[in-house]
């Protein structure tokens, strides 16, 4: 697969998810979905922010690194897109169950980011 094909199938995800998200805002009332209802808000909502962050993060990498070398770091941005998602995910649903402080999301932050260094570390020595 080519570097653009991975582009646009990235791009049409983000688009699909973000009318889905829509959709869901739109369509469903949380009052009278329940507990389906909000599963499918996250979930939609998690399926665009990664494809958002992907994105995001590719540009940040081909901007740094150019076209040639990013796409040995395709699978990281991917990684480190769904882990800032998760993020942002976690403190929208904090913030849902009114329990969101400060202090949460830096904790949660630090602990995004220890499994980053983790996952990077264990992709380094199965690399070697």
């Amino acid at each position: 697969m080519s570097f653009l094909a991975y582009l646009w199938g990235i791009r049409l995800f983000t688009f699909l998810a973000l009318l889905a998200w829509l959709g869901v805002i739109i369509v469903l009332d949380p009052e009278q979905t329940g507990i389906v209802g909000r599963v499918i808000f996250f979930v939609s909502l998690l399926a665009l922010l990664t494809g958002i962050f992907t994105l995001l993060v590719t540009w940040i990498y081909r901007k740094g690194l150019g076209d040639k070398e990013v796409r040995h770091h395709l699978s990281g941005a991917f990684r480190q897109a769904s882990l800032l998602a998760l993020y942002v995910l976690s403190i929208v649903f904090l913030q849902y169950a009114r329990i969101l402080i400060w202090w949460d999301a830096l904790l949660l932050f630090g602990a995004v980011l220890l499994i980053e260094l983790s996952l990077r570390r264990l992709s380094d020595h199965t690399n070697k």
